[in-house]
């Protein structure tokens, strides 16, 4: 049952850490050149965001598929970014995050927040949703996300949290537990996610979507989609699931967190 009490006393004991010794990643799945101005004034606004949030210097992981030199140089104007890698390969989402060789020093943060490159955050309490993971013991969180494919991603009241077999892969706050779990998810060779996302639930991994926060899809997708649903068709009979992502039961309760 959720506490209020709980949830702001852990929200407070979680500040406390964060001034004292949390590290937070921010981890750019990735970023190239289309609309890569739009995207940077996104990444811009996201990393500002999250440092007036969290009170603290933060690093940042970069998956660049192009125009490598131009991200580089953009992100070395953040003074109040500690450590930023970066990883420049052709290619799409898993050919480059899942074959990243600093995903190795992961393991020395505390949380990671795992976002696309045209996802901007409109709003969000890192302190909020670390404490909601803890309490509900949720490995993925996502927080509600406007222009989303799917409707349970924002059409659902503010000060819920939902509890989901499938959520859509936007922005989601994770452990690095939570990361490698969600990195084995996925394959190289699926590399638009596609049906991964739906997976959740059959994998029993604890997955939810939290309505008080909200970040904003900005740019039409670019993905190919024949070439998505070809690779997803692939990627789920590889892992021998037999059944239909359509028919599963998307969200399965929710809880107020007001």
């Amino acid at each position: 049952m959720y506490c209020q009490r709980s949830y702001h006393k852990i929200i407070v004991f979680i500040s406390y850490i964060f001034d004292i010794q949390m590290k937070f990643m921010y981890y750019l799945a990735c970023i190239g050149s289309k609309n890569l101005d739009k995207k940077l004034d996104i990444l811009s606004a996201n990393l500002k965001y999250i440092y007036n949030d969290i009170q603290c210097k933060f690093d940042i992981i970069v998956n660049c598929y192009d125009n490598y030199e131009e991200v580089y140089n953009y992100i070395q104007q953040f003074d109040f970014i500690n450590d930023k890698w970066f990883y420049n390969k052709p290619g799409v989402l898993t050919e480059l995050f899942l074959t990243n060789p600093h995903n190795a020093r992961l393991s020395k943060y505390d949380y990671i927040l795992f976002i696309l490159d045209d996802v901007k955050i409109q709003s969000m309490n890192i302190n909020s949703m670390i404490a909601l993971k803890q309490i509900y013991n949720i490995e993925i969180l996502s927080p509600k996300v406007i222009n989303s494919t799917h409707p349970f991603m924002y059409a659902l009241p503010d000060n819920l949290l939902t509890f989901n077999n499938a959520v859509e892969i936007y922005s989601i706050l994770l452990t690095y537990n939570d990361f490698m779990r969600f990195i084995s998810l996925h394959t190289i060779e699926n590399k638009w996610m596609w049906g991964a996302d739906f997976l959740f639930g059959h994998y029993n991994i604890r997955a939810g979507v939290c309505f008080n926060y909200n970040v904003v899809h900005m740019l039409p997708s670019d993905s190919d989609k024949s070439n998505a649903r070809e690779l997803m068709a692939k990627y789920l009979k590889k892992i021998n699931y037999n059944g239909d992502i359509a028919d599963i039961v998307t969200v399965t309760g929710a809880v107020n967190v007001a």
